[in-house]
């Protein structure tokens, strides 16, 4: 009554309104449509983060994340038609929403797994610092090696628990790893010795001293100078016995000698003895 009172047709003004939210809705389809583009890009870069994941994990030693685990939830979302969105319309919103859904559960599954990866690598470097990888004389020379032999004084087949490394009596002696001094003293037949406790199960012993230079509770590093070679204990001259030790149980330290490791640069700014 209103509308023809003022001389307004209200089909025409309907169909305005009609033609209007058509209009808009072609808009926002055309929107929606780049968004879904866009969307398209950034799961293809999630992806790809999720094969460095992988790689990642496998570099620090962790096992990958099962496919199942990874396989993400698409919620059949829905949106109200009651304001005049069209039914395509309303579809690439629901669209848009999952995969948005999805995004947000996979970046914080990545996340999670990025934190893991960084405290499994700090824990690797702490390993692999404190794994006794070096020559503890440089430029020394091997006379026994690890098993059994006959003694060279008491003239008995005996198990060699270690490495015997001929070196002039003074000679520098350095951890092979890093560690905490854990004993300083006689031994027996080994005379005077240091001994490393590197952590994660790894000891290391070092005998026939003529002098440690470390007391008991020092933080080391690798390369340190520990102590200076001997000839002290049961011994037909002057050499350092070398023991490595993992879980308790004797182990040949030649095994952990790690050649592509640069080990001579760690002895650059230490003094020859």
């Amino acid at each position: 009554m209103v509308c023809a009172y003022l001389g307004i047709d209200p089909l025409g003004v309907a169909n305005l309104r009609a033609s209007s939210v058509m209009r808009e809705n072609e808009v926002l389809k055309a929107h929606l449509a780049s968004l879904d583009v866009r969307l398209g890009k950034f799961q293809s870069l999630m992806d790809a983060l999720v094969k460095s994941d992988d790689q990642l994990r496998t570099s620090v030693n962790l096992s990958s994340i099962p496919a199942d685990m990874r396989k993400v939830a698409i919620g059949g979302a829905e949106v109200n038609s009651d304001y005049g969105i069209s039914g395509g319309t309303n579809k690439l919103i629901a669209q848009a929403m999952s995969a948005l859904d999805v995004l947000n559960r996979k970046a914080k599954m990545e996340e999670q797994s990025y934190v893991a990866i960084l405290q499994e690598l700090k824990k690797n470097q702490d390993l692999f610092a404190r794994i006794p990888a070096i020559d503890p004389i440089r430029d020394g020379v091997e006379a026994d090696g690890f098993g059994m032999r006959i003694h060279p004084i008491l003239h008995v087949r005996l198990m060699h628990e270690g490495l015997d490394i001929v070196a002039n009596a003074g000679t520098s002696v350095h951890a092979t790893g890093d560690g905490v001094v854990s004993y300083v003293g006689r031994e027996g037949g080994y005379g005077n010795v240091v001994e490393i406790d590197h952590g994660f199960g790894y000891t290391t012993l070092y005998g026939h001293l003529l002098k440690p230079l470390v007391p008991v509770g020092q933080k080391v590093k690798r390369g340190q100078v520990i102590a200076l070679s001997g000839n002290t204990g049961l011994s037909t001259g002057p050499h350092l016995h070398y023991e490595v030790r993992k879980n308790g149980v004797h182990v040949d330290p030649s095994e952990y000698f790690f050649s592509a490791y640069d080990s001579y640069a760690l002895y650059r700014d230490q003094p020859r003895r």
